[in-house]
C-alpha cells in the first residue's frame, strides 16, 4: 500500500512518541570506532612520491583546529574540545608542542593556556601568541619559561558567535607586516580593549590589524574557514560548498573612490565547481545514508544534493592553503584543501587567467591524500619549518552542523565522541630526509636577511615577521643589497622589512619596478605608492609601465595611480582604459582611481571606441552626478541598534499549534507559498534565495517552523537581520544586507527586490534586531491554510 511522505511523517512521528521508531532508526545508525594512531596511519593513501608520518596524537593533542609554528619550531594548536554544542563548558585549549629529540615526532605537550570558549585561530607574535575566541582576540604569553602563558590580555573584541562553523579564524602574517583573519559568516562589531568609543563592522570582510598598535582595518574577504596567501602575498580561501576562492582586490583600494560601487571581491576559481566532486575511499557514515535516504524520500527536509548521493562531492571544505614548504619539489602554485566530510586531502594546481586565476584539479579520480577512517578530519594545515605540510586532523566520529541532523537521527549519535582524540600529521616526500632544523629565533639580525633567501616560505615569513618585532636597522644596508641581487621571493620580503622598519626608498622602489620578475614588478607598484607623490622618478616609471607584459602588473598600476595627486596620471590612466577596459576588473582598478577627476576623465572621446571605455564612461557620469549631488567628505555611516519593540505573540502561537494536527494539503500550501514566501525563500524552483534554507529549516520539524513563521523576531540569526537606512535624499527603507564592500551596501528589501546604496549616500544605518519576515502573516493565513502551508514545505 502506497503511503504519502506527508502521512509516513505523521506515521514516523508517532512512532517516535511511543519509542518504535527511535529503535529502527537506532539499528541502523551503528556507531564507528575510533582507530588508533598507528593502525589510522595504514588507512591513508597518498600520491606516488610521498608519504605521511605522525607527528601527534592524543593524549598529547585533542581535537586540533588550528596551529601555528614559532620561532624555534615549537607548534600552538588550538584544540576546540567544546563543538559543536558545548560552548559553556569552557573546554577550549592551546596546546604547546616540542620535539626535544629531533626525529620530528613531538614528545613534549604543555596546556599553554585553557579555559576557552570555541577558540578557532592563533598566531605568533613577540614571545606570545593572538588567540581567536570570540568574541574576543587574546594575547597570551608565557614569561617565566615553564610553557605556560602567565600573561592573557584582551586587545580586540566583537566578533559574533551565531555559528560554530561561522567563526572567526585563521590568522596570518601578511606582506604588508599585518596580522590578518578571516571574519567568517558570523560577523563582527569590532572594538579596541583601550578604545570602547570605536567601531568597525563587518559583514562579509574580513580583517587585519597591526600588533603592535593593535589598529584594526578591514579587507577583502568574508568566506567561512581557511585563508592563505601565496608567495606573493595574493589571497585564496574557501567556504564549506565553494572549496577554492580568490581574492580579487584589496578592500583599500576599493575604498579610494566613494562614487563607485564596487564588485564582489571573491570569486570562484575551482574549474570543477565549488562542490566539485571528490574521491573518498571511507565507508559512507551510516547516519548520512539515513540521512539522505530520508531526505529523498520527502521524509525529512534538507537538500538533496548530488542527485540523492549521500557523498562524493565537496560539502564541508576547509582550510584552504597554499602550499608554501619548498621541499615538495613544486616551482608552481598549489592549494590543498580538506574535506572533513569525506576524509581527505584536496590539491588544485593555480593557473593565471586574465587578472584572476582558475584552480585545477590535479590528482585525476582520486585525492592526494585519502584515508578510509571516517574519523579523520583534515580540518586546517600549515607550512612546516622543515618543509612538511602539517594536518590537523580534529578526529572525530562526526562532524556536522547540529541543526543539519533530524532529530531522528541525531538522537542516536554522540556529537561530543573524540573529544579526548586529536592527530597531527605530516606529508613529506617519499625520499624526505630530515635535516638540522633552523630556528630563525636563534639567528642574529643580518642572519634573518640571509634568511629571506630560503626556499621554505614559512622560514621566510618568519624571519620577515622577527624583522618588524625586532626594529633593529643593522638590517637596513643588507636588505637594501637583497632588493637588487636576491630571489624574487627574497626580493618581495625585503621589500616588505624596509616598509615594515619605515626605511623603504625610492631608489629600493626603482629597482624592483625595472625587476624582470613580474611578481616582483607587481608588488614594487603597489608598495610605490608610498613614495610615488615625493620621487618623480618613482612616478616617471611608473608611467612608463602602461605596456608592461604582466596584466597583474597593469591592474596593480591602475589602483596604484589612485594615490598619485600629479594631473599626468590621468594620461596614464587612459591608456590602460583603453588598453584593458575590456576587462571588468581593470574597468573597476581605473573607476577606482578617478575619484575628483571623473568629469575631464569621461569627456575623452578616444573611450568611446570600445564597448569597456563606454561602460567607464557612462560609470563616470553617474558618478558626476551623485558627486554634484553629495559633494560632501566621506563620513562612514556609524551602525547603532535600534529598540524596536517585539509584539509578545504567545497567544497567536497558541492558538495556530492546531494546525500542526490538522490534515494539510500541499497543492493548497504551494500556492500559498508563492503568494505569502517567495519573495524570500525558495522551494522547487520558485521565489529567491534571500532568507534562511528552508530546507535546513525543515530538519528543525514543523513546529519550528510555525513558530518561526508566526513569530519571526523571537530569535533572529545575525545573518538574518534587518537595518533601517536613511539616505541624504531623505529616503527611508528597511533591508537585510547581503553584500558589502569599502564604498557600497547591498540589500534586499521586503519585497524581494535589491538596492545598492553607496556609503557615502547613507545618513544613518541602524539594526533593527528585527527579522526580515514581517510578522501579522495569521491576517492572511487561517489555521487550515497554515496547516496546508506546512504540508508543502514538509514535503521537501
Amino acid at each position: 500500500m502506497f503511503i504519502s511522505a506527508r502521512w509516513f511523517t505523521a506515521l514516523i512521528l508517532l512512532l517516535a512518541s511511543i519509542g518504535l521508531a527511535e529503535e529502527d532508526f537506532k539499528s541502523q545508525l551503528p556507531r564507528i570506532a575510533p582507530l588508533d594512531p598507528d593502525v589510522a596511519l595504514k588507512s591513508f593513501k597518498i600520491i606516488d612520491g610521498f608519504r605521511i608520518e605522525l607527528a601527534a596524537a592524543e593524549p598529547m593533542v585533542a581535537d586540533p583546529i588550528a596551529m601555528a609554528f614559532d620561532a624555534f619550531g615549537r607548534l600552538f594548536v588550538v584544540e576546540m574540545r567544546g563543538y559543536s554544542e558545548d560552548p559553556d563548558e569552557d573546554l577550549g585549549r592551546v596546546r604547546l608542542l616540542e620535539d626535544t629529540t629531533g626525529d620530528g615526532r613531538f614528545d613534549k605537550s604543555t596546556v599553554f593556556l585553557d579555559g576557552l570558549s570555541w577558540p578557532t585561530a592563533i598566531t605568533c607574535y613577540d614571545g606570545g601568541v593572538f588567540v581567536a575566541v570570540a568574541p574576543d582576540i587574546l594575547y597570551c604569553r608565557d614569561t617565566d619559561g615553564d610553557g605556560k602563558a602567565d600573561v592573557r590580555r584582551r586587545v580586540l573584541t566583537g566578533f559574533a558567535r551565531g555559528n560554530v562553523q561561522g567563526l572567526v579564524n585563521t590568522f596570518k602574517w601578511g606582506l604588508d607586516n599585518r596580522i590578518h583573519g578571516a571574519t567568517s559568516s558570523s560577523g563582527a562589531k569590532l572594538k579596541h580593549s583601550y578604545d570602547p568609543n570605536y567601531t568597525l563592522t563587518l559583514r562579509g570582510r574580513d580583517f587585519s590589524f597591526n600588533p603592535r598598535t593593535l589598529d584594526i582595518r578591514p579587507t577583502s574577504g568574508g568566506a567561512q574557514h581557511g585563508m592563505s596567501f601565496d608567495d606573493w602575498g595574493r589571497k585564496f580561501v574557501c567556504s564549506n560548498s565553494d572549496h577554492l576562492q580568490f581574492v580579487m582586490y584589496n578592500d583599500r583600494d576599493a575604498a579610494r573612490n566613494p562614487y563607485q560601487a564596487a564588485p564582489r571581491s571573491r570569486m570562484s576559481i575551482a574549474v570543477d565547481g565549488g562542490q566539485a566532486p571528490v574521491f573518498r575511499i571511507s565507508p559512507i557514515e551510516p547516519w548520512r545514508i539515513v540521512r539522505t535516504r530520508l531526505r529523498v524520500a520527502g521524509t525529512v527536509g534538507g537538500p538533496i544534493e548530488g542527485g540523492g548521493k549521500p557523498a562524493g562531492y565537496f560539502t564541508g571544505s576547509t582550510g584552504a592553503t597554499i602550499y608554501r614548504g619548498g621541499a615538495f619539489g613544486w616551482d608552481d602554485t598549489y592549494a590543498i584543501i580538506g574535506d572533513v566530510g569525506s576524509n581527505i586531502v584536496h590539491r588544485k594546481l593555480i593557473e593565471p587567467k586574465g587578472v584572476g586565476f582558475v584552480g585545477k584539479r590535479v590528482d585525476q579520480k582520486r585525492e592526494f591524500v585519502a584515508s578510509s577512517d571516517i574519523w579523520f578530519r583534515p580540518v586546517q594545515f600549515a607550512n612546516g619549518p622543515d618543509g612538511a605540510l602539517y594536518i590537523a586532523d580534529m578526529y572525530r566520529e562526526v562532524i556536522e552542523h547540529p541543526k543539519s541532523l533530524p532529530p531522528m537521527i541525531k538522537k542516536h549519535l554522540d556529537l561530543t565522541s573524540g573529544r579526548d582524540r586529536g592527530r597531527i600529521w605530516r606529508v613529506v616526500p617519499a625520499n624526505y630526509r630530515r635535516g638540522k632544523p633552523i630556528k630563525p629565533g636563534k639567528l642574529s639580525t643580518i642572519e634573518l636577511v640571509k634568511l629571506l633567501e630560503h626556499r621554505n616560505g614559512q622560514l621566510r615569513t618568519t624571519a620577515s615577521r622577527l624583522l618588524f618585532e625586532r626594529r633593529d636597522h643593522a638590517a637596513v644596508e643588507p636588505l637594501l643589497k637583497l632588493v637588487k641581487t636576491g630571489s624574487p621571493q627574497a626580493r618581495v620580503h625585503a621589500l616588505s622589512a624596509l616598509v615594515g622598519l619605515k626605511v623603504l626608498t625610492a631608489e629600493a622602489v626603482l629597482v624592483s619596478l625595472k625587476s624582470d620578475h613580474p611578481r616582483v614588478r607587481e608588488f614594487a607598484v603597489r608598495v610605490a605608492r608610498r613614495e610615488v607623490n615625493s620621487s618623480p622618478a618613482v612616478r616617471r616609471y611608473l608611467y612608463s609601465m602602461t605596456n608592461d607584459n604582466d596584466v597583474r602588473v597593469r591592474y596593480q598600476l591602475a589602483f596604484t595611480l589612485g594615490e598619485v595627486v600629479e594631473p599626468g596620471r590621468l594620461d596614464v590612466l587612459l591608456t590602460l582604459a583603453k588598453k584593458d577596459g575590456n576587462d571588468q576588473w581593470m574597468r573597476f582598478a581605473v573607476l577606482s582611481s578617478l575619484y575628483r577627476d571623473a568629469k575631464e576623465f569621461a569627456l575623452n572621446e578616444d573611450l568611446k571606441k570600445t564597448s569597456g571605455g563606454r561602460e567607464i564612461i557612462k560609470r563616470l557620469n553617474e558618478q558626476v552626478v551623485r558627486m554634484e549631488r553629495n559633494p560632501r567628505p566621506v563620513v562612514p555611516a556609524q551602525l547603532s541598534v535600534l529598540d524596536f519593540p517585539r509584539e509578545n505573540r504567545d497567544e497567536i502561537v497558541a492558538l495556530y499549534r492546531k494546525s500542526l494536527s490538522m490534515k494539510g494539503d500541499a497543492v493548497r500550501g504551494k500556492a500559498l507559498f508563492e503568494k505569502n514566501c517567495s519573495t524570500c525563500h525558495r522551494l522547487d524552483g520558485i521565489g529567491k534565495e534571500t532568507g534562511p534554507n528552508l530546507a535546513a529549516m525543515v530538519n528543525r520539524g514543523a513546529e519550528a517552523i510555525l513558530l518561526n513563521v508566526l513569530d519571526p523576531n523571537r530569535e533572529v540569526n545575525p545573518q538574518f537581520t534587518t537595518y533601517s537606512v536613511e539616505t541624504i535624499d531623505g529616503d527611508n527603507f528597511i533591508g537585510m544586507i547581503v553584500s558589502e564592500s569599502a564604498t557600497n551596501i547591498d540589500f534586499v528589501l521586503g519585497d524581494g527586490t535589491t538596492r545598492s546604496i553607496l556609503r557615502i549616500d547613507v545618513e544613518t544605518i541602524r539594526g533593527t534586531g528585527l527579522s526580515l519576515m514581517p510578522e501579522g502573516l495569521e491576517k492572511n493565513i487561517d489555521r487550515q491554510a497554515m496547516a496546508d502551508l506546512l504540508a508543502y514545505i514538509m514535503k521537501k
